[in-house]
Parts: structure tokens; C-alpha cells; sequence
């Protein structure tokens, strides 16, 4: 409504100036009554896309008269916008002296909260002026200075924030309370340590003068941080120095991470705040966090040189290890922090630089598995060992080439690190490049004398460590070097076997490619093929490529082994039953042939005994008569049964030699009953 006020007497000036000597401010009062008490009186607390109404026109564009119009036309002072704030939340913001006074006389309700929950003494504070603070708080009954906001800050808390010292001091004097934690634990201190400006200073001198206690000197908000922390980690020195000139103040408070302001001091660098740290802790210990390390490992792996040569400096500092054994030598190194690393040999004479961890670690170890090259280069000039064996017996070669540094490599090679050890599993320095992936240092390697098809404890080589992560370049270059994708490892397993069981189609197909065998199986009770693996990991691509260039699965196999041995045994039986059958034939035509030259002795016709030939290929012989047999024997019987098929009066006859061949007696167990 403002705006088409202005705009009528913008339009309209020169003519009622012309006719009518009046002032602009006077037409404005005149317009705004005619518009309030014309047809429509509701335009007054009409609202406009955000929920503002003219009045909070007024007090942005500044119309006091405006204001005053629409309030005496019946205007709603208290009507809130979207974001449930009144005409008295942006007049607070604005720090518009003359809008409080109008309004707070119209009964605006200051205790009423926005979305945020801040109310319009919340706002007040952000105002460089005192006056609409005061003013406000002149219409504040007992008690209510410290109402809250959303995140349970007070108008101190507030004030603490925005380096408000005599704001501060105003609200101390209306009891507010210095100690209310907000939603953080946070309390207005912890808020004015929190700065970055020299004079916040000021803000918490005033709130330390309300109570210089030691409990509110190390209040700790709910991740265990004091005003001091707050201070240490702006880089406020005369914060700094102001916090720690008390008494009560604790120079080596933990927080929640165990983390005292000299670690934090140290992590970021500050050295003067680091001596004046120092010079102030009255323990004479240097506190270490969880991990045990010290204020100096922090300065030493963020490469501050000045902070940790102000550390070595100092008498009560010694570079202590951590609970892993680590110095903060070893964290320079590896944090590639060359600086710390010549500062720390040029303070600490005698230093051990082959210093090893509680897993035989040293500083080389901690630079090559980082890949700073520099550093690598500067141990090897101070004289570190370029082959020393942590518990694991890897070399730091072993740990570059594990994360594929390989310009550490390269530099680690020309001073002489030795490409043929092996750790206490086997593996070269070749297994642990391939188990990366890195495929330039496998060339690397290669160049200077390790065999792509050296094999580990395991059997496992260098292609199926890189195999079993799918490294398709890395397998190709170790193939390219007469790399053998068929040899097993003591399981039986090949490098087709690892790339199937993990689904990597690219590696499957480079392989066999490569002349690989689909069909090898491991030594183990199931005797598994590439083919089972693709199909228990359920990689159907996989499957079916392998399917399609001939491979099987185990049953498939056993099933095909077992039609073979059946066939096999069916001939086996087949001819041994036929060789068995000729040699009976064979020895019954010799029996034929003997039986034909065998002439039997005569004997008396009254002779009951009886005559048996044993008839052998080439001779033959009779044995002495039989005794007598008596009736119902075994013998007599057999005996009697056989004679039934030849004449017993040609037997009495004594069978012709020409008779002899049409019937034969064979005899092939003669039992004797005594």
C-alpha cells in the first residue's frame, strides 16, 4: 500500500504543488487516510505472498508515518508472517529505535517466537547498537531475559557470539544466566572464546567477571571441549593468553576424543600458541590422546616445522612413541612432511632412523607405503636401511608396491633394494603388485628379474593374485611376459578359477584367450571346476561364456568318467572271457591229441580194479589200479556216473586206439577217503 502511495504522489507531485503548496509528507498522510477509511479498511492487514502485511512494509522501508497511520487505522501490530515473525522481529533486526518505541506502545508481544524460535530480544542483539537491547529490555518481566531458542541459545549466548561486550554486560546486569548450556553444551563462554577477532577479548572478560570459577572455565560442552579448545582452534592468542592466565583454567583438558588445546594447537599449526601452552602447563607431562600420540606427532605429520621445533625446544618434550610404536619421526615420514623430518634430525642429535615399530616398521616403510618420493629420498640420504624386514618380513619395496607407488619403486631400486625376497607367506614383491592391480609396477618388476610364474607357499602365482581382484591389465601384462594361466596352486585352483568365483566376465575371456584350460580341477574332496565357481556365485554371464567354450562342471565330468570306465571294463570282460574260452579250446585239442596216443595196459577179465590215465601235452603215464571201491563211495559213484556215457563193455574190451578219441575221461579232482 506504501509503495502505491508513493507511487500516486510521485506521479501527481508537480501538479498539486502547482495548485496546492503542501508537503510530500502531508499528501503521504493524506493518501494513507483516505486509503485506511475508504471502501476497503481491510487492506490494512492484507497480506502478500509471504504472509507480510503493510506494517512490516513500513518498518522495512522505514515510513514511521506510514506506521503510525496504519496503526491508528486499526492495523494488527502482533499479525505474523510465513516464518511466524511480527513487525517487532524485523524492527529488533533492523535496530530501528524509533519503530520499537511505537510498536512496544501498541502492546507488541516480544516474547513471540519465529519458526527458528527466536524471539525479537534474540534479534536485538545482532545490532551493534545497546539501544534496542535496552530498550527491550525495559518491557522484560523477571525471568524472562533467558528465553530460549530453537537450539536452547539464549539473548546471551547470542550476544557472546557476535563480540557483543557491552550487550553482554547489559544482560549480566538483568540476571542472566552465564550458565545455560544451549542444545551443544555449549554456554555463552564457549561462544565468545569462539572468535576470531582481538577484542573478543573484551566479551569474555565480561562474562569471567560474573564468575571466574573453574568450573566455568572448563565447562565442556557435550563433545567434551572448554572455552579454551574453542580459542586454541581460531587461532585467538590473546583469547588464549586471557583463558589461561587464571588459576583455574586446564591446559591439558580432554575432549571427547582425548584431545587436549596443545593437540589442537599442534594440528594447526600455532606455534606461539603452542609455547604459551607450554610455558602454562603446570603438570610438566605432555598428554598423549586414545592412540597415545603426543601434541608433537600431530605437529609432526601436518608438516608445521616452526610448531615442532618449538616443542623440541622445550624441556619436558620427548618423542615418545604411540601405542603402536609409531614416533612422530615415523608420522613425519609418513606424511612426506620433509621439513619436520631435517628439523627433527637437526634438534635431536643421535637420532635412530631406522627406528621400528611394535610391527618392525620404520620411517622408510611409513614413506614408501604413502609414495612420497621426496621423503623416500631423503631417508635413503640420512642413511635408512632400504631393506629392512618388519614381522611380516616385507621390505618397504613391499609396501610401495602393494599401494603401486611406482616412482618410490623406481627410487628404492636404485638404492639398492633387493627385488628377490619374500615375505613369510611366500609372496614377492611381484604377488603384492599383482594383488593391487598395478600394472606398471609388475612391468617394473618384471624388468629386473622376478618370474611371472613365481609361486608363494600356496602355490598361488602372481596372475592369479591378480585374477582373484579382476585386474584385466595387470593380468595382461604378466601374460604378455610368458605369464602360465594353467599352473595350479596346492589346491588345484588355476587363475580361471578365482576370476570365475568373483564374476569378472573380462578376466574369464582374457584368459582363455591366453590358451587357458576350462577344465582344471582342484585338489580338494569336491574336485571343483572354473565352471562350478561361476555357477555357486550365480554369475550367469560368466557361466554361459565358459559353457560356450567347452567348459564342465564336476558332475558333468564324473558322469562322462563313468561311461568311459564302464566301456572299458565291458571290453576288458569281453576279451578275458574270448582268451579264456581260446585256451580251453586250445588245451581241449591238446587233451584230444594226448588222449589219442594214450594206449591203456590190459588187464585180466577178472581184474575189478581199474586204470586211470592223466593225460600231459606231449606224454602220457597210467596210474597204479584203484583200489577196490566199495558200493556207496563218493569215488565209486562219480566214477560210476561217468562210465555211464561210455560202453562198459568197451572199457572191458579195452578200448581200440582207434575207438580211443570218440570219448574222453577227464579227471579233475581225485579224492582219496582213508
Amino acid at each position: 500500500m506504501v509503495i502505491i502511495i508513493d507511487l500516486i504522489i510521485s506521479k501527481t507531485e508537480n501538479t498539486f504543488k502547482k495548485h496546492f503548496p503542501f508537503s510530500r509528507k502531508v499528501l503521504r498522510e493524506q493518501f494513507t487516510t483516505v486509503a485506511l477509511q475508504g471502501s476497503q479498511p481491510s487492506l490494512r492487514d492484507n497480506e502478500d505472498q509471504f504472509g507480510r502485511t503493510p506494517l512490516m512494509y513500513c518498518v522495512l522501508a522505514d515510513r514511521l508515518d506510514c506506521a503510525e497511520a496504519l496503526l491508528k487505522a486499526g492495523a494488527s501490530v502482533n499479525k505474523t508472517d510465513h516464518s511466524q515473525r511480527t513487525a517487532l522481529h524485523l524492527t529488533a533486526h533492523k535496530g530501528n529505535v524509533r519503530f520499537l518505541k511505537l510498536l512496544l506502545s501498541r502492546r507488541a508481544d516480544w516474547l513471540q517466537k519465529d519458526l527458528e524460535g527466536m524471539t525479537p530480544l534474540h534479534l536485538a542483539t545482532r545490532h551493534p547498537s545497546l539501544k534496542p537491547l535496552a530498550l527491550l529490555l525495559k518491557h522484560i518481566g523477571p525471568g524472562e531475559v533467558d528465553t530460549q531458542d530453537k537450539n536452547k541459545q539464549t539473548a546471551l549466548h547470542w550476544s557472546a557470539f557476535y563480540n557483543r561486550p557491552e550487550h553482554v554486560r547489559l544482560l549480566i546486569k538483568h540476571d542472566s544466566n552465564i550458565g545455560i548450556p544451549d542444545s551443544e553444551g555449549k554456554i555463552p563462554l564457549h561462544w565468545a572464546a569462539h572468535s576470531q577477532e582481538p577484542s573478543a577479548t573484551q566479551t569474555v572478560r565480561c562474562i569471567l567477571e560474573a564468575a571466574p570459577t573453574e568450573s566455568l572455565l572448563n565447562w565442556q560442552d557435550y563433545e567434551g571441549r572448554t572455552p579454551l579448545h574453542f580459542a586454541v582452534a581460531d587461532g585467538n592468542e590473546a583469547v588464549v593468553d586471557l583463558l589461561t592466565s587464571y588459576h583455574g583454567c586446564s591446559v591439558t583438558a580432554y575432549d571427547n576424543l582425548f584431545r587436549t588445546p596443545l593437540h589442537w594447537a599442534a594440528l594447526l599449526g600455532h606455534a606461539r600458541i603452542v609455547h604459551l601452552l607450554l610455558e602454562r602447563n603446570t603438570s610438566g607431562t605432555i598428554p598423549s590422546d586414545s592412540q597415545g600420540a603426543t601434541p608433537l606427532h600431530y605437529g609432526a605429520q601436518s608438516n608445521y616445522a616452526e610448531t615442532v621445533g618449538v616443542f623440541l625446544s622445550h624441556p619436558s618434550v620427548k618423542d615418545e612413541p604411540d601405542l603402536e610404536g609409531r614416533t612422530a619421526f615415523m608420522w613425519a615420514a609418513g606424511k612426506g612432511s620433509d621439513e619436520v623430518i631435517r628439523t627433527m634430525l637437526s634438534f635431536t642429535s643421535g637420532m635412530d632412523i631406522n627406528m621400528a615399530d611394535k610391527y618392525g616398521g620404520t620411517a622408510l616403510h611409513a614413506a614408501s607405503l604413502s609414495g612420497h618420493v621426496s621423503t623416500v629420498r631423503l631417508l635413503l640420504e640420512k642413511g635408512a636401511m632400504v631393506d629392512s624386514l618388519d614381522v611380516m618380513k616385507h621390505t618397504p619395496l613391499f609396501r610401495a608396491c602393494e599401494m603401486g607407488q611406482r616412482d618410490v619403486i623406481l627410487t628404492l631400486i636404485k638404492g639398492s633394494a633387493r627385488v628377490d625376497l619374500v615375505d613369510v607367506d611366500g609372496h614377492t614383491a611381484l604377488h603384492w603388485a599383482a594383488l593391487g592391480g598395478n600394472a606398471e609396477v609388475c612391468q617394473v618388476l618384471m624388468e629386473n628379474g622376478i618370474s611371472p610364474n613365481v609361486q608363494d607357499q600356496a602355490g598361488r602365482t602372481p596372475l592369479q593374485c591378480a585374477a582373484y581382484g579382476g585386474y584385466i591389465t595387470c593380468m595382461a601384462v604378466l601374460m604378455e611376459n610368458n605369464a602360465d594361466p594353467n599352473i595350479q596352486d596346492k589346491e588345484g585352483r588355476t587363475a580361471l578359477h578365482w576370476s570365475c568365483n568373483n564374476g569378472y566376465l573380462d578376466a574369464v575371456k582374457l584368459l582363455l584367450g591366453y590358451k587357458a584350460f576350462p577344465n582344471h580341477m582342484e585338489h580338494t574332496e569336491e574336485r571343483y571346476t572354473p565352471l562350478d565357481y561361476a555357477l555357486l556365485g550365480e554369475h550367469s554371464e560368466v557361466t554361459q561364456f565358459m559353457l560356450e567354450h567347452g567348459a564342465l562342471s564336476i558332475a558333468a565330468i564324473q558322469d562322462i568318467a563313468a561311461a568311459s570306465i564302464q566301456a572299458v571294463y565291458k571290453g576288458y570282460t569281453v576279451r578275458k572271457a574270448f582268451q579264456e574260452r581260446k585256451q580251453l579250446f586250445m588245451r581241449h585239442e591238446q587233451l584230444r591229441k594226448d588222449a589219442a596216443l594214450c594206449v591203456a595196459p590190459p588187464e585180466p577179465p577178472h581184474c575189478t580194479r581199474i586204470y586211470l590215465t592223466l593225460c600231459h601235452p606231449g606224454k602220457h603215464m597210467c596210474l597204479p589200479p584203484l583200489p577196490d571201491l566199495q558200493p556207496g563211495c563218493l569215488l565209486s559213484f562219480a566214477l560210476r556216473v561217468t562210465f555211464n556215457a561210455v560202453s562198459s563193455a568197451a572199457i572191458r574190451r579195452h578200448i581200440p586206439m582207434k575207438k580211443a578219441s570218440e570219448f574222453h575221461l577227464f579227471v579233475l579232482f581225485i579224492f582219496y577217503f582213508f
